[in-house]
């Protein structure tokens, strides 16, 4: 029994300082991609995309975060005029806009390396169309914020780096092209520091 309790003893002097070495890491830097397309066609060939982004998150206890995130999303613009001849013309565009969703995440609890997390936030976004036509030059801009619900799960290689699993859905109407009504996948790795 005085043995047991002395390699007890001798474990917690040897591991409580191991333990107490290990950094805090109260924070994350995710580089994530989303809406990866591929396409083909005979006259360019294969062509891809892709959205990407960069999040930014801070744990304040075990089971809260909060997140900041920003994306380089793709969007079509598409305007038709009519001349004084009554014929339409329509000119397509493409641009990218930078949507900015901040988000408040609950943690679940597992003894694996799985994380799981559901949270909510809001979404802003900002967008302009800038075309010319035979009727003259013309500039729109539209701002929105829109609420979203989030939520994924991270694969934990070790405690400090991470494949994270992510999904965005603003709710309601989103009043812009640029907050997208479907939903947003990513894919992305976390480090922790």
């Amino acid at each position: 029994m005085r043995n047991a309790r002395m390699v007890i003893v001798s474990l917690l002097f040897v591991v409580a300082p191991l333990y107490a070495q290990q950094p805090n890491r109260p924070n994350a830097v995710t580089l994530f991609v989303s809406d990866v397309g591929f396409g083909w066609s005979g006259s360019s060939g294969v062509e891809y995309g892709a959205d990407y982004g960069l999040a930014l998150s801070h744990m304040f206890n075990d089971r809260f975060s909060g997140e900041l995130a920003v994306t380089s999303q793709r969007i079509g613009h598409s305007v038709t005029t009519y001349s004084i001849n009554g014929l339409p013309t329509t000119i397509a565009s493409s641009d990218r806009v930078y949507p900015i969703d901040a988000s408040v995440s609950y943690h679940f609890f597992t003894n694996s390396r799985w994380k799981p997390y559901l949270g909510a936030g809001a979404r802003y976004s900002s967008d302009s169309v800038r075309y010319t036509s035979p009727l003259g030059d013309y500039h729109f801009s539209r701002h929105s914020t829109d609420a979203e619900i989030t939520g994924g799960i991270t694969f934990q290689f070790n405690p400090r780096l991470g494949l994270r699993f992510d999904a965005k859905q603003v709710i309601g109407n989103p009043r812009d092209i640029g907050a997208d009504a479907k939903l947003q996948a990513s894919v992305g790795l976390s480090l922790r520091f």
